[in-house]
């Protein structure tokens, strides 16, 4: 007859979670990221030639925002 010790010290499937909240995190962040960046882009559009000289922009300067 076989004998097995288990010596895992993480309940089953925790790493498998763990795994998919991390995975789902990163990308909500990125998501969040994104979103900000186009938000920022739509207002920047917005403004005049002489508002976005006011800030030291040019329009070419709001293509470049990431």
């Amino acid at each position: 007859m076989a004998y097995f010790t288990n010596t895992s010290t993480h309940p089953f499937g925790s790493v498998t979670i763990f795994r998919i909240t991390s995975f789902i995190e990163i990308n909500a962040e990125k998501a969040l990221k994104w979103y900000q960046s186009r938000q920022t882009k739509i207002v920047l559009s917005k403004l005049t030639d002489r508002e976005l000289n006011d800030i030291g922009l040019s329009r070419s300067d709001i293509n470049n925002i990431k």
